[in-house]
């Protein structure tokens, strides 16, 4: 069986998650939340004998730290996929001219946003490769000892191998990193930020350690964060719904890069995904591009940064070597 971690998981797109994968037999979740009372009011709705609840902070390394060991051991050492979901946005706008006096210093601005929306996937990034790369190596260890067993012997009857193990992390971004969106300033920004790691850090992960890095960008869901007051007044046709979402977690995560050919998403079927960035709106998936370079020297700096053997990791070596820092 195969184990999700989502975090923030007791409301909003994390809750239609949960949801989605506990109606799958093949997978048990994990759910991180820092609100215990919101998971007390939605557990008698799951199946108590896949999933545990553990109360987390994710815009804090040692909370995540360990929410991840304690599901390492849960899901007996081996977690699958994480879905770095929780998120806030700022209760004031940043240049709100009521909160400061001119002829005062002016009043320090709120980071909660920055610290869940950006902090938290970053930290959760962290963890996740550290316990999929403890995971791949006990596998080769198994797979050598089990090597070496059957070449001992002349029988391998009732020898077992561990399923493959294909790890896979889907970040919460926002239609905000991608377009502007001046009443949230710094949940855009924090958005934003998450999209940049995303496309920046994918491709050379799933190379390195087979880890699939993505991340969706929902339009407008009615969720804790859309106040209801807006959503009243949204036109229902432009609601986007949960089920679009959990569509684009299913061809994310899937081992084999499935995508139904039904027009409502235009990602390429049969391959896997790392490094995509899937925006999300009303019934259909965008699996959107990142802007086109300006001129050679542009597409020559951003692609030296990709390869192993590039320009830029051949003068970070010298620097290490000279310096003893990359700085």
């Amino acid at each position: 069986m195969k184990t999700a971690i989502i975090l923030g998981g007791c409301s909003g797109i994390g809750l239609g998650l949960v949801k989605h994968l506990l109606s799958k037999a093949d997978w048990r979740v994990i759910i991180g939340d820092i609100r215990p009372e919101a998971y007390d009011a939605i557990k008698s709705s799951l199946d108590p004998k896949r999933h545990t609840f553990i109360e987390t902070d994710v815009s804090s390394w040692s909370s995540q730290a360990a929410l991840f060991k304690q599901a390492f051991a849960y899901s007996d050492g081996r977690i699958d996929f994480l879905a770095a979901n929780a998120g806030t946005a700022e209760k004031v706008h940043l240049l709100e001219p009521s909160l400061d006096d001119l002829d005062a210093v002016p009043t320090q601005p709120s980071m909660l946003a920055t610290e869940v929306n950006q902090f938290g996937p970053i930290y959760g990034l962290k963890l996740f490769v550290h316990y999929a790369r403890l995971t791949n190596r006990a596998l080769k260890q198994e797979q050598a000892s089990s090597t070496s067993a059957s070449t001992s012997s002349s029988t391998t009857n009732g020898t077992t191998s561990s399923p493959p193990f294909n790890p896979k992390i889907v970040i919460t971004s926002s239609c905000s990193a991608l377009y502007p969106f001046p009443v949230a300033v710094q949940y855009a920004a924090s958005k934003a930020a998450v999209l940049s790691l995303v496309r920046s850090v994918g491709k050379n992960l799933l190379a390195s350690d087979n880890v699939a890095l993505n991340c969706i960008m929902p339009a407008y869901v009615d969720t804790n964060l859309t106040p209801d007051e807006v959503t009243a007044l949204w036109p229902k046709e432009w609601v986007t719904p949960l089920s679009t979402m959990n569509r684009a977690y299913d061809e994310l995560i899937d081992e084999h890069g499935r995508v139904e050919q039904d027009g409502k998403s235009d990602g390429k079927d049969g391959k896997v995904k790392a490094g995509k960035a899937v925006e999300c709106a009303v019934d259909k998936l965008y699996y959107r591009k990142g802007v086109e370079f300006a001129d050679e020297s542009q597409k020559f700096l951003v692609e030296e940064s990709f390869y192993p053997d590039g320009l830029w990791m051949r003068g970070m070596i010298e620097r290490m070597k000279n310096t003893g820092s990359i700085i």
